[in-house]
């Protein structure tokens, strides 16, 4: 059973970032996994409760990715451009940060999955903010929003033009402002 309930997880994220959370169905993440319906909903009885595990487990990936970068990297700004790195590899895959995507369908996520985004994002920022700090900026919280929001929104007209350089610029232009 866990398997399948993991194998329905990874299913749903790839499906999200390539299609967005509403762009699939239970029918669909079925067929794909080669299962009944009646298991997903086994796992997952609303489709509510299958985006708070996603966005749940997204957090937790994202904690423990970023935890890596500071003990793989000494250099706040290598961290940084490893973060950049990680949503270029989204591009190559032509895929979208998950919870980018689902926080651009928002009105159609549950108060729970917003609280959980809202959660996602905060702690992000803290990081990148904890960052700039390191790298002697006093307006570190200020650079941290840009540097967010640039990663979230360039990534996104990135894919839109198809072209990954969009993504490396805007980022060199968040770093400086």
């Amino acid at each position: 059973m866990a398997d399948t309930k993991t194998r329905i997880l990874d299913v749903a994220e790839e499906l999200t970032q390539l299609k967005g959370f509403n762009g699939f169905s239970y029918i669909d993440l079925a067929n794909e996994i080669g299962v009944k319906t009646a298991s997903v909903h086994y796992h997952y009885k609303l489709k509510a409760d299958l985006a708070l595990a996603l966005v749940e487990r997204a957090h937790e990936d994202q904690v423990a990715a970023l935890s890596k970068l500071e003990v793989r990297f000494s250099n706040p700004e290598k961290r940084l451009t490893t973060l950049v790195e990680v949503f270029e590899s989204y591009l190559e895959q032509e895929k979208f940060c998950l919870c980018g995507m689902m926080s651009a369908e928002m009105q159609s996520v549950s108060p729970a999955v917003k609280k959980r985004l809202k959660v996602y994002f905060e702690d992000m920022r803290a990081w990148v903010a904890k960052q700039f700090k390191e790298m002697g900026f006093k307006d570190y919280k200020h650079r941290s929003f840009n540097f967010v929001s640039a990663l979230e929104g360039s990534l996104l007209i990135a894919r839109l033009s198809d072209d990954p350089s969009l993504i490396r610029d805007a980022m060199k232009t968040a770093k400086k402002a």
